[in-house]
């Protein structure tokens, strides 16, 4: 199939992706962060949370503005701080403990269902957490995955990626490391070769699996370079 060979070609040109060590509620805060965000700048406010309060519980706990100051890097921290509040809060309401941990042992649907309920958290948000952390194998489609999956020509350019994950992932194996695979592997290809504007196609290992080169890179033919036939 053609999503395994491009899967294999991710991994022998970016190699195989290490797993998230982030428990499911830090990998949650981590996504939330991310957020139209550079991995950079994400990372950095990650580390600012925890070196400034410690747990989770405290960033619950804290004035909104210092929280806010903490995750000033990322974009929309004025948005960001609130809602990551709130949804510590209503964690804490419905579990009585800061942990997520037992949403990796419920069914996948289960689980997404559940995490969707908080506002700022979408299907990309929820699948994150799920694969990265709990290892189940469910594809998040961000846009890098969206954009590539369409110049590929794996889905029809008019889906939204909510409504291209499913079709994505059924042309993946059940398997949580294939599905990281791919995630990652066009994530990193989505941020240093097939960019929104102006693709690097002729750097581009994938490009003979590409419809967007067939149709819009790839040199026309010369005249003399086709034999006639009598």
């Amino acid at each position: 199939m053609r999503v395994q060979e491009i899967t294999r070609r991710l991994v022998a040109h970016y190699g195989e992706p290490e797993w998230s060590r982030k428990d499911p509620l830090s990998q949650l805060v981590d996504v939330l962060l991310s957020h139209r965000t550079r991995d950079e700048q994400t990372a950095a406010a990650y580390a600012s949370l925890r070196q400034h309060f410690g747990s989770w519980e405290a960033v619950r706990d804290a004035p909104t503005a210092a929280v806010e100051k903490a995750i000033a890097l990322v974009n929309w921290p004025e948005v960001k701080a609130p809602r990551l509040q709130a949804i510590l809060r209503q964690i804490t309401a419905e579990r009585g403990a800061l942990n997520l941990d037992f949403l990796c042992g419920l069914p996948v649907e289960e689980s997404l269902t559940w995490l969707s309920r908080f506002e700022g958290v979408g299907p990309k948000t929820a699948a994150c957490v799920l694969l990265f952390s709990c290892r189940q194998p469910v594809l998040p489609v961000d846009t890098h995955v969206h954009r590539i999956s369409i110049r590929l020509g794996l889905i029809p350019a008019r889906l939204t990626p909510e409504q291209a994950q499913p079709i994505l992932q059924a042309l993946l194996p059940a398997d949580a490391r294939t599905i990281y695979n791919f995630h990652k592997g066009l994530v990193w290809h989505g941020q240093r070769c097939c960019f929104f504007q102006r693709p690097r196609c002729e750097q581009c290992f994938l490009r003979d699996l590409c419809a967007y080169y067939a149709a819009h890179q790839r040199p026309a033919a010369k005249p003399g370079d086709q034999k006639g036939t009598a």
